[in-house]
């Protein structure tokens, strides 16, 4: 696996927003996020920013399905971008 950046607050956010916006999709978002997270906890995960990690694990599940719908409607989404800090 090639070596991933660990992300900021600010750069899962803008992944939140372009998923509801509609400029990635919700797997392709969760993809990403899944990926970096596995990279992630290689590392030493007391230097990474909590709040970014929640963020980034939150994110690995938004391709999620509850019966038809997805287990985290965009108000929930939303609900995390205004949550942030």
């Amino acid at each position: 696996m090639a070596e991933i950046a660990v992300p900021t607050r600010e750069e899962i956010v803008a992944l939140l927003q372009a998923v509801l916006d509609g400029n990635t999709s919700r797997t392709a978002a969760a993809e990403w996020a899944s990926e970096v997270q596995e990279e992630i906890e290689e590392l030493d995960t007391d230097a990474v920013d909590p709040e970014m990690w929640h963020l980034l694990r939150l994110s690995a599940s938004l391709d999620v399905m509850s019966g038809e719908n997805y287990l985290h409607d965009e108000a929930t989404i939303r609900d995390w971008i205004e949550g942030r800090g």
